[in-house]
C-alpha cells in the first residue's frame, strides 16, 4: 500500500481543456490567482509537473552551455541535497531537456520562489547534463533506463528520501494521464472556468498517449464551492 496520496490541481474550460485561447479572457486572471490560492490552501509539501510546462513557466526553454563539463562517467546513483524544506518542485524531465540555472524556483514565481527543485530522470540523461545539476544543487532521481519512466517508482524514492506524504499533481495533460494510467491520482481539484475552448489542438485535463488506457476510472464528488466569475471549485476523490 502507497504511503502518500495524489491530488491532481486543475484549471479546465467547461470542454475540459487545460490551455488555449480561453485564458486571454479577461477573467483569466481571476482563475489564475484562485488556482494559485487553492493550492496554498492546501499548502502541500511538494507539486509535480511536466517537462512542457516547466519549460513554458520557470525555465522558459533555456538552451544550457554543457561544454564546460567534461563527459566523463556520472554514477546513476539518486542525488539528493535538501531535505528539510517546506516545499519542494518535482518535474518529470526523462531525457534531461530542462534548462535548470540554479537549484530552487526564482524570483519569476513569487509564489513558489525558494523552493529546491528535485527533477525525475531516465538513465539515458547525458554526463554532462548531470555534472550540471550536481553544480547548482539540483536533486535528482533516475525513475527508469529510458523515457519511459516508472512513476511509482519515483514517488515512493521521493517519499522515502523527504518524508512526503502528500503530491499535487499540477500539469500538463500528458503527465496528468500518465499518473492515472498508473492508478495514482487519487483525488481531483478542479477549477471549472465558464470557458469554452473549442479547438481541436488544445490539450485535455487528461491524456493518455502511448500509456495503457484505464477504462472506467470513476471519481466521487465531496464538495461543491462557488467561485467569483461564475467559476466552480470541484473537489473529486477516486471511486473505490
Amino acid at each position: 500500500m502507497r504511503q502518500y496520496k495524489v491530488i491532481c490541481h486543475m484549471v479546465t474550460s467547461l470542454d475540459g481543456k487545460i490551455d488555449g485561447n480561453y485564458f486571454e479572457t479577461p477573467s483569466s486572471d481571476y482563475f489564475g490567482q484562485a488556482y494559485e490560492n487553492i493550492h496554498q490552501k492546501y499548502n502541500p509539501k511538494a507539486w509535480i509537473c511536466g517537462r512542457v510546462t516547466f519549460e513554458n513557466h520557470v525555465t522558459y526553454g533555456k538552451q544550457l552551455d554543457l561544454s564546460k563539463y567534461p563527459n566523463t562517467d556520472v554514477s546513476r546513483e539518486d542525488f539528493i541535497t535538501d531535505t528539510t524544506a517546506a516545499a519542494y518542485a518535482i518535474a518529470i524531465d526523462p531525457s534531461g531537456i530542462l534548462g535548470w540555472e540554479q537549484g530552487t524556483i526564482g524570483e519569476d514565481y513569487e509564489e513558489r520562489r525558494g523552493q529546491p527543485i528535485i527533477t525525475v530522470l531516465s538513465e539515458n540523461v547525458s554526463n554532462p547534463y548531470l555534472a550540471h545539476l550536481r553544480a547548482i544543487g539540483v536533486s535528482y532521481i533516475f525513475a527508469g533506463k529510458s523515457n519511459k519512466l516508472d512513476l511509482k517508482l519515483a514517488l515512493d524514492k521521493i517519499n522515502r528520501y523527504y518524508n512526503i506524504t502528500e503530491f499535487m499533481l499540477e500539469g500538463g495533460g500528458s503527465i496528468n494521464g500518465s499518473f492515472l494510467s498508473a492508478g495514482l491520482v487519487d483525488e481531483l481539484s478542479l477549477i471549472l472556468a465558464p470557458m469554452v475552448e473549442g479547438t481541436n489542438h488544445s490539450v485535455s485535463l487528461f491524456e493518455y498517449g502511448d500509456n495503457p488506457f484505464q477504462p472506467g476510472v470513476e471519481f466521487t464528488l465531496e464538495k461543491v464551492e462557488p467561485l467569483e466569475n461564475s467559476g466552480l471549485w470541484l473537489c473529486y476523490r477516486l471511486k473505490q
